[in-house]
């Protein structure tokens, strides 16, 4: 089994934490919320990389502005 290479668990990571935020807009899961915070830990930890380090200010950004304008939402079940 070929073990990914470093550039491309940072694609996968910010491809990932992209999907997150969005589906973190459609249902507003804490779960999801707590992974995404995860993934942009990640991010930051291994700012040494431009490119990850780029990506990490701007899904932080995001990040931001989606979970302040979903916690003012008013929550219902969604299921998944």
């Amino acid at each position: 089994m070929n073990t990914p290479q470093q550039h491309d668990t940072h694609e996968i990571v910010i491809a990932a934490t992209l999907w997150l935020i969005h589906r973190y807009q459609q249902t507003g899961c804490c779960k999801l919320a707590r992974m995404i915070e995860q993934h942009l830990a990640w991010m930051h930890d291994r700012g040494d990389s431009p490119r990850l380090a780029d990506a990490c200010r701007r899904l932080s950004f995001e990040w931001r502005a989606v979970s302040t304008a979903t916690s003012m939402r008013p929550t219902h079940p969604i299921l998944h």
